[in-house]
């Protein structure tokens, strides 16, 4: 019902601009004819230099159409549509409001003010600035003690900040069976044998430990879930209807779960392979399935398609180990389930290892829209600014002090309101049906927690981080010219074709005023 209350606002002024327009036919054929033959070979001097009656039927249309446009304003799905199409345009200038950090540090700044833990946590995990981002979780956190996983997510992101990983112990305490804090803590050690001198054989027996408590824990969260229902609380209370600010953050693909992982499985072999050369097979074997047993775990409760493509490689390869072992000892058997198994977790043979969450629109889809929801807010800025400058020209040529240039100017002012007045209203209608979609995934994901189509927005506000189209290269450009299923092409076409629209409104102003120069007779000098 809401979706029909909202299209019936749009759909009455398209409405009764399309009757007007029927009822114009005549007008519309004599202003193509207008444009394009010279006013000396029409009759009356030209379509509204002499034709009061068509100038306010055309100015009527014009306001018909300009207020049809307006009202899509009214629309909370136009509304957020057309601050994302102008968001990359803001960029290509260097505006201070497409800055996205700036962005959540005044909402920091808010949340501050109002002792929001909820909302300084939010804030937290955007910043990308280490330092900001750590001042904000304590000050959540000391607001509101729960909320002390917001130091894990961050530790994602930078295993090697102190500041970061200091809270490890406190976050242990608080939930004792997630493998994730241990491998932090491993990842922790890592990067300190990596950066200073230490005791390498301490640090190694360090990062053993930790990695063997994180292969025999029970449990894998990486608080995703959390920062999901996060967003789901502090989005309504602020207010925040840029997806770009609500989408924001640093996703986590902490490299160091797949390399500690994997080297922690062949420390496994390795020490299986010593006891069964000491005749413990059944020992091997247990540590073989120890692989397997983490790597169903992680991929079983992983929330992104990293950590389930870390738990599928480690089962292939657990799997792969298991299949030669029952080959060695004659079980035909139990080496092809294994070999089976093997294969089906392998990465590179694209069954398990492809991502989990794919768009339902594709890429190529979502890249498409992007470039034409871009072209179709810059063309309503256009347009209307051309209509309010044609509006200020016919307003000046209709008054009695009116100026002979203005008087002379009205017609054309006219032509140009009318043809921007209807670029205006259709630039509307294609970006709200471009986006509306994208605006029904925006609050079924974000606000109501629906994971459904989710990577269709993300991959949708991902095409609209850049122009589509804007070259690299010049092969870049070449392809994008060259072949027509590029969405670079898309983006040329539309742009070329408004470029010429600019270009043939110049051209007509151009002859119009021309042509109104060598017909005007010459004045008479007084003695």
């Amino acid at each position: 019902m809401a979706m029909k209350g909202e299209l019936s606002q749009v759909e009455s002024p398209w409405a009764g601009t399309m009757w007007a327009l029927g009822g114009t036919s005549v007008m519309v054929k004599q202003t193509l004819i207008s444009l394009v033959v010279p006013n000396s070979l029409v009759p009356d001097g030209g379509l509204f230099a002499k034709s009061p009656a068509l100038r306010r039927a055309a100015t009527a249309v014009s306001a018909a159409c300009i207020l049809a446009a307006l009202l899509f304003f009214a629309a909370p799905p136009f509304r957020q549509a057309f601050k994302v199409a102008l968001e990359p345009w803001l960029i290509v200038m260097h505006a201070p409001s497409a800055e996205l950090q700036q962005a959540f540090k005044a909402l920091a700044r808010k949340a501050e003010a109002r002792r929001d833990a909820e909302g300084l946590a939010f804030c937290a995990i955007r910043i990308t600035d280490p330092n900001e981002s750590a001042r904000l979780a304590k000050a959540a956190i000391r607001l509101d003690p729960k909320l002390i996983w917001t130091y894990a997510v961050l530790a994602i992101r930078d295993a090697a900040n102190p500041e970061f990983t200091s809270h490890l112990e406190a976050l242990e305490q608080n939930d004792p069976q997630n493998s994730l804090l241990h491998l932090i803590a491993a990842e922790s050690i890592a990067r300190a044998t990596y950066s200073g001198p230490t005791n390498t054989q301490s640090a190694n027996d360090a990062w053993r430990r930790e990695m063997g408590l994180a292969f025999s824990s029970p449990h894998f969260d990486d608080y995703s879930l959390r920062v999901a229902q996060l967003t789901r609380t502090v989005v309504p209370r602020y207010g925040l209807s840029d997806p770009s600010e609500v989408q924001a953050r640093v996703e986590a693909r902490p490299q160091f779960l797949l390399f500690n992982t994997e080297k922690y499985a062949e420390n496994l072999v390795r020490e299986g392979e010593r006891r069964e050369a000491q005749g413990d097979r059944h020992g091997a074997r247990e540590l073989d399935w120890t692989v397997a047993r983490f790597g169903e775990m992680l991929d079983s409760q992983a929330h992104t398609d990293y950590e389930h493509l870390v738990g599928t490689s480690l089962q292939s390869f657990a799997y792969g180990r298991l299949e030669k072992a029952a080959a060695a000892e004659g079980d035909r058997e139990q080496a092809e389930l294994f070999g089976y198994l093997a294969a089906k977790f392998d990465a590179a043979s694209g069954k398990e290892g492809r991502p989990r969450s794919e768009p339902a629109f594709g890429r190529e889809t979502a890249l498409r829209n992007a470039a034409v929801v871009e072209v179709s807010g810059l063309m309503i800025v256009v347009f209307l600014l051309l209509g309010a400058i044609a509006v200020v020209i016919v307003i000046a040529g209709g008054r009695r002090s009116a100026s002979v240039v203005a008087l002379r100017a009205k017609p054309v002012a006219v032509i140009v309101l009318l043809t921007s007045a209807l670029g205006a209203l259709f630039s509307s209608v294609t970006l709200y049906l471009t986006y509306r979609p994208y605006w029904y995934i925006f609050h079924s994901a974000v606000l109501d927690g629906a994971g459904l189509q989710t990577p269709d927005l993300q991959e949708f506000l991902a095409s609209m981080q850049a122009l589509q189209g804007t070259p690299h290269n010049a092969n870049a450009l070449l392809n994008a010219l060259f072949f027509s299923g590029s969405p670079g092409f898309l983006f040329y076409v539309w742009a070329g074709v408004t470029l010429l629209g600019v270009i043939g409104l110049a051209l007509i102003l151009l002859r119009h005023f021309l042509g109104q120069t060598r017909a005007s007779p010459p004045t008479k000098r007084r003695p």
